[in-house]
């Protein structure tokens, strides 16, 4: 053990070789927004819980909203359309919902286990064999990783539209992480197009191998075989995007994630 490394200890702290410039260019490629002949457009709330995506409802048949907190606007917008929303949250009692809309109090992840449920059984105990598309929204605070990567490809194929929020991104200069994340990223890749990126301004921005990096980032995806005219989108941000939060500066895409 070097020296550095003896002193770092001492403090308990550790270094590491921060990822590269390279790699994290690489994974930014992965989340280039595209534009579809489909206008986006706003559901949810004016703030946090509202999201852009594709105006390409019509034939959907359920919402899945893994981590929904005390709010349903986003799912109350749905019915609007004839969807109906499934949703979890250990974290929260929803007692009076609307008749349209199933709870369950839980955490949805990779496996079953105390307070969890598994992404595959909820889904698979839902809808049985309808093979109807879906709508997902998920917010689950750090675990979309691997509850998206134990997601088999049968269920994935159903969703149409993903409105989807990726946290702890300032851990991207960790190449045990960034492996995950790009992992991840890449099997979405394989079924859908991003069509929309928002970044979070209640959780900050941070500088990697001089790459502007938002720590959290609302991303829409869209099936690739619902688009049928597609460019890359350089205009950001979108009129209908609105801050997370009002009490703290809005964070703009900075311009590397989307030219």
């Amino acid at each position: 053990m070097n020296i550095a490394k003896i002193i770092f200890s001492y403090f308990g702290l550790y270094y590491e070789k921060i990822t590269p410039k390279e790699k994290i260019l690489e994974l930014i490629k992965l989340l280039k927004p595209i534009k579809s002949q489909f206008n986006l457009i706003r559901l949810g709330s004016e703030n946090d819980g509202g999201y852009l995506v594709p105006d390409d409802l019509k034939n959907i048949k359920y919402n899945f909203s893994p981590g929904v907190g005390n709010y349903s606007d986003f799912e109350k917008d749905l019915l609007k359309y004839g969807i109906k929303s499934y949703m979890a949250d250990y974290s929260v009692n929803l007692k009076k919902i609307n008749k349209n809309f199933s709870f369950i109090k839980k955490y949805i992840g990779p496996f079953d286990k105390k307070n969890y449920l598994s992404i595959n059984s909820w889904i698979e105990r839902a809808i049985n064999n309808d093979k109807s598309d879906l709508i997902m929204q998920m917010d689950i605070e750090g675990d979309e990783y691997q509850t998206l990567l134990s997601l088999k490809e049968d269920n994935l194929k159903k969703i149409r539209i993903i409105v989807l929020e990726l946290h702890n991104l300032r851990e991207i200069k960790n190449i045990f992480f960034y492996n995950i994340v790009r992992t991840v990223l890449e099997k979405l890749n394989k079924y859908f197009y991003v069509c929309h990126i928002h970044p979070n301004n209640t959780c900050g921005l941070n500088i990697i191998s001089n790459i502007p990096v938002p720590n959290a980032i609302e991303v829409t995806f869209i099936r690739k075989d619902r688009v049928k005219k597609l460019r890359f989108n350089k205009s950001f941000p979108h009129p209908q995007d609105r801050p997370c939060s009002n009490n703290k500066e809005e964070i703009l895409l900075p311009k590397i994630w989307f030219r």
